[in-house]
Order: structure tokens, then sequence, then C-alpha cells
């Protein structure tokens, strides 16, 4: 989804807000004027939009539609598309809008899982880096106390450590890149 995790929060607000209005008895446009009066970021604003040109004397369904075309928003397009049903076909909206949350509300769960499981599988190689980041420096050390005279033992030369410490810390910062974009951008 192309929206900002705020945006998806202000997604389901919105739905369980048009949910709860139409269920009192609202219509269709006091429930998108509500909303567009909560200050829900690119939902109010489109809602003011479609409202705004219908008071200019468009259809409120025409308008519903152009904005369906506009929006990259899978989630947002379907609320849309449930209001335009509404709107053309009489069709109810109240379990339209509940399931589509219920729906949202179980893919959220489902991806916090699988961002759970990628940053627990990055936090692991992290482990194993570092593990062997301080195995070559010991090894390294070990290698440097035994030195009798001409006689030296050396368990790793100079540029092996360095290749691991330069491979272990190349790898960290790709994990942490890694790690923070699936923070950042879990969502399709």
């Amino acid at each position: 989804m192309s929206f900002s995790h705020s945006e998806d929060k202000n997604l389901m607000v919105a739905i369980r807000l048009m949910q709860l209005m139409i269920d009192s008895g609202a219509s269709i446009e006091e429930t998108m004027r509500a909303i567009a009066d909560e200050k829900l970021g690119k939902i109010s604003r489109i809602f003011d939009d479609v409202l705004k040109e219908s008071m200019s004397g468009s259809y409120i369904s025409d308008e519903i539609e152009k904005q369906m075309h506009k929006v990259h928003s899978k989630q947002f397009r379907k609320v849309l598309s449930i209001l335009l049903m509404s709107l053309k076909e009489g069709l109810p909206v109240k379990e339209s809008f509940k399931n589509l949350a219920d729906t949202l509300e179980r893919e959220e769960k489902l991806s916090r899982k699988g961002l759970l499981k990628k940053v627990t599988l990055a936090s692991d190689v992290l482990t194993y880096i570092s593990v062997l980041a301080v195995v070559t420096i010991i090894f390294f050390l070990m290698g440097s106390m035994m030195q009798y005279g001409p006689f030296s033992i050396t368990i790793i030369s100079d540029e092996l450590v360095r290749g691991v410490l330069m491979f272990c810390v190349f790898a960290s910062l790709l994990v942490t890149v890694y790690i923070r974009l699936q923070e950042g951008g879990h969502h399709d």
C-alpha cells in the first residue's frame, strides 16, 4: 500500500466512524462530511473535495468515481467503491464496512507478525556476525601473544583479520539497513 502508517490508522478510524454513523442512520453525505471534518489527512481532504464538487452541481457518485482513479491505496479504493455501489445501486454499506475493517485489521496483524519474524532473523544474523568478529579478534590476539624471539606462531594473518572485520562491518550495515526498511515500509 502506498499510504504511510499514520494514513493506515486514519483509514481504520474513518472506516469505523463511517460504520458507526451509517448504523446510526446517517446518510452517506453526512458520514463523508464527518470524515472530512475529522482531519484524517488525505482521506478527509478527498472527502472534502468530493463534497465541495457535489455542492457545485455535480453528482456525488461521479466525484467519488473520479477520486477512485486518483487514489493509489487499494484499501481506500475499496472504501470509495463501497460508497459508490451504495449510491448507484442502493447496496447496504453497513456490513461492507464492517467486513472491510475486520479484513484490514487481520492483514495488519499478519503484517506485524511477518515483520517480527524478519527483524528476529536479522537480529540473529547480527549476533552471528558479532560472534565471528570476536572469535577472529581472539585468535589474532592469541597469535600475537605467541611471539618468542625469531619464532612466532601466526594463527590468523593481519590481512585476514582486517578482511573478516570489514566483512562484519559491511554485513552489519546491510542488516541494519534491511531492518530499517522493513520497519518503515512493511505495507504493500
